[in-house]
């Protein structure tokens, strides 16, 4: 082959090459304009305000938990978090507007322990799925319970209450934050242990249910601290024991059940920000991690103290294994009382 030859064989080879990398670079910018499209077609979250159900009425712990969080998620993410309370059926009203919507992890919830470990146990008829619907984020918190009488009764401690109940079987009534809640299951629990026989009166949230003992309706309640704490040092009810296999903060002077004769007793009322299945996980860790962070702050663990709540917080794995171990729990509890929401 002449030089002539080889030239041009040679220039066509680098014709050849140069085709097939200038049709390599534009499949790579192709490819990029069509993520940097997706990039743009998905928005950093949260895009706009983040809807922040809370299932209880307004005053209760549920919403304390709510708006002390709706107001460190806005710090922290740059979006208003706006706090809207929906009560009613221990819980599931609330989540259920959460679980109806998107998966784009604009609304959350915060709840009781009702809508993760004990509803299902409770009722026939669920409106989601608690272990396939939900997100669960994290543990915010929790409020001791109290055994509270209406100051009237003869009695100042549990035994006398026990013994003062037994001779009124099925003529005492109690109140409770509503079916499902820890304080009606927690009562089903002391009658079942004890034998005495009370009957139920649930309302829609821990104020109501303390509303009726002030009122003199109801002889008893097992009512969470935050709601108890304000009447107690007020003297318009008389507290006799803590739900706790240990004395609490708020009320140090206070024995526990266990110490009071009814060994064992423990019924821990926790608080849960969760929200609706298929929720990015980076968007689920970053509440997590933001969640953790709030409610160690110390304004927030003093504004919690001064209700007699406390910041208990977990997230991820461990956070899932404590909700089937309270779901296991409190399942055997239902089963055991009998009890029914429906």
């Amino acid at each position: 082959m002449n030089s002539s030859s080889a030239l041009q064989v040679h220039a066509v080879r680098c014709l050849h090459v140069s085709m097939r990398g200038l049709r390599t670079l534009i499949s790579g910018l192709a490819i990029g304009a069509l993520c940097a499209q997706s990039v743009q077609a998905q928005p950093a979250w949260p895009a706009r305000p983040v809807k922040v159900i809370a299932t209880s009425p307004p005053g209760g712990s549920v919403d304390l938990i709510a708006r002390l969080l709706a107001e460190g998620f806005s710090q922290t993410f740059g979006q208003p978090f706006v706090v809207d309370n929906r009560p009613g059926a221990n819980g599931n009203i609330g989540v259920e507007s959460v679980v109806k919507g998107p998966p784009d992890g604009q609304m959350l919830f915060v709840t009781i322990p009702g809508v993760f470990s004990i509803n299902r146990h409770l009722q026939a008829h669920m409106p989601f799925d608690s272990r396939t619907d939900l997100a669960p984020i994290a543990m915010a918190g929790y409020s001791p319970l109290v055994l509270l009488v209406d100051p009237a009764l003869p009695v100042h401690g549990v035994a006398e209450l026990l013994a003062w109940l037994r001779e009124r079987p099925g003529k005492v009534s109690y109140s409770s934050a509503g079916v499902g809640t820890t304080g009606h299951l927690g009562m089903e629990l002391l009658r079942s242990l004890t034998g005495v026989d009370i009957v139920h009166v649930p309302y829609k949230g821990a104020s109501g249910a303390m509303t009726d003992l002030l009122a003199g309706n109801v002889s008893l309640t097992l009512n969470n601290t935050s709601a108890s704490v304000p009447y107690i040092q007020k003297g318009l009810v008389r507290p006799l024991a803590v739900a706790e296999l240990h004395r609490i903060k708020a009320l140090p002077n206070l024995p526990t059940l266990d110490e009071s004769g009814v060994p064992g007793f423990e019924v821990t009322p926790w608080f849960g920000v969760g929200t609706r299945a298929g929720v990015s996980g980076e968007t689920i860790y970053r509440l997590a991690e933001a969640t953790v962070r709030i409610m160690s702050e110390p304004a927030t663990v003093a504004r919690l103290a001064r209700v007699g709540m406390e910041p208990r917080t977990m997230t991820g794995e461990a956070f899932a294994r404590y909700i089937q171990a309270e779901s296991d729990k409190w399942g055997a509890i239902v089963r055991r009382s009998g009890a029914t929401a429906d």
